[in-house]
């Protein structure tokens, strides 16, 4: 068992402060990958468990990511720990393209998405990870080298909301205080040679953490950085809320009309937050617009530009009272989605589209392209990024626009609902 640096085992009082949130849950996934920290967690909750009265049922996820000959035997050995201490136990397996660059990063996303996906077929809301101080230190630091603003600085939060909640409760716990809770109980962990590899950027910052604490900067100061951010960050969210609940009509049809005289008003900081936010949601995309691209997009509105622009996969068009945002038709893959009688799907991270059972098998592709007759009441690049049915490779309806063709069959039921989850 490796040695560990010198920390106090965590105390049974301590971990009843660390999982009370779970007893709001009857089912909770715990992300586990074999590392001091998920098999500390691992750990902790299996022994807080037995002293509820009535505590959520706890299920180990543990991911066979095959980037080492050792992955599968690994967890292995995470499923038996799990079910030594009364816990079940999911080994998820990566089966897709191995990344050739950012490999850390991919693999996280990917290890994260098999999870969620996990969670969401079997009805679970929450899933919780071993995140610890020094994580969320070394997370600052390096968005703090890549000039990153008061969001990414604010660095990882206790709980993320989404399809499936995310909580990080030993966010304020030390790595050595969970080590010291290992060996104190004589349970083993599993070292991974990729945490020593100096090819990846977050090795490099773990390395010099020791010189940086000379300096002051201590992953419990840095953290405590982290924290004030975040408490900032959640008032200019609060004025973006109310900004948005006041100023901003978001459509059916999948775009935004922003007040430009109440916009031009807001503290700069605040329109910065706001736009990121609708491109983000507005464009499709799964990852946030860049944020010094957002940045020259403010400056260009403040200075009163008044050509369309483009960004993040979202058009932008200003009218004489308004600014609107939605999607850019052009980015919209042109390969058919198939939706089959009586299911439903979200398309293009936008809309989620049902039919009914008595339809027939139907391809969705993007208005742009097809010949559909312009509606007057919705801007043309809005129209151009709907989502239209067809069928036998003719339009049989664009529900957003309430139309059908003449090809649709009799009592064809369509319904595309503009996702609007985050504003």
């Amino acid at each position: 068992m490796p040695a560990a640096e010198a920390g106090r085992p965590i105390s049974l009082d301590a971990a009843n402060a660390l999982f009370e949130s779970l007893t709001f849950h009857d089912h909770v996934a715990l992300a586990v990958s074999g590392g001091s920290d998920s098999t500390a967690l691992m750990w902790l909750a299996a022994r807080w468990a037995v002293t509820q009265r009535t505590p959520p049922r706890l299920t180990i996820l543990t991911v066979d990511h095959g980037l080492r000959t050792e992955a599968a035997a690994e967890a292995r050995k995470v499923a038996g720990w799990a079910e030594a201490l009364g816990l079940a136990a999911q080994i998820l397996t990566w089966t897709g393209a191995r990344p050739v660059s950012g490999l850390q990063a991919k693999a996280r996303e990917m290890r994260y998405g098999l999870m969620r996906d996990w969670c969401i077929a079997h009805g679970m809301s929450l899933l919780v990870t071993a995140h610890t101080r020094e994580d969320q230190a070394e997370t600052f630091l390096m968005r703090l080298a890549r000039g990153s603003g008061i969001r990414g600085l604010s660095a990882m939060r206790a709980d993320e909301t989404g399809a499936v909640l995310l909580e990080r409760p030993l966010l304020e716990t030390s790595r050595a205080d969970l080590r010291a809770t290992l060996v104190a109980a004589g349970h083993e962990w599993i070292e991974d040679p990729s945490n020593r590899d100096e090819r990846f950027e977050r090795v490099r910052l773990r390395q010099a953490l020791p010189m940086l604490a000379e300096l002051g900067l201590t992953p419990e100061a840095v953290t405590r950085s982290a924290a004030r951010l975040e408490r900032a960050l959640a008032a200019i969210e609060g004025l973006c809320r109310d900004f948005l609940g006041r100023h901003v009509e978001i459509r059916p049809e999948g775009f935004a009309m922003v007040d430009l005289p109440a916009f031009h008003k807001l503290d700069e900081e605040v329109a910065i937050q706001l736009l990121e936010r609708l491109l983000g949601q507005l464009g499709g995309g799964d990852a946030p617009p860049r944020l010094m691209a957002v940045e020259a997009l403010q400056h260009w509105l403040r200075r009163g530009g008044t050509e369309a622009r483009t960004l993040a996969g979202c058009r932008l068009a200003q009218r004489k009272r308004h600014l609107l945002i939605g999607r850019e038709a052009g980015r919209i893959s042109r390969i058919p989605v198939a939706l089959a009688p009586g299911r439903s799907l979200v398309w293009d991270n936008r809309f989620r589209i049902s039919i009914g059972p008595a339809a027939p098998d139907v391809a969705i592709l993007p208005v742009h392209g097809l010949k559909v007759a312009r509606n007057p009441n919705i801007p043309a690049f809005v129209q151009d990024g709907l989502p239209a049915l067809l069928i036998a490779g003719e339009i049989a309806a664009i529900p957003s626009l309430s139309y059908v063709g003449q090809s649709a069959p009799p009592g064809l039921r369509a319904v595309a609902e503009f996702q609007k989850i985050g504003l």
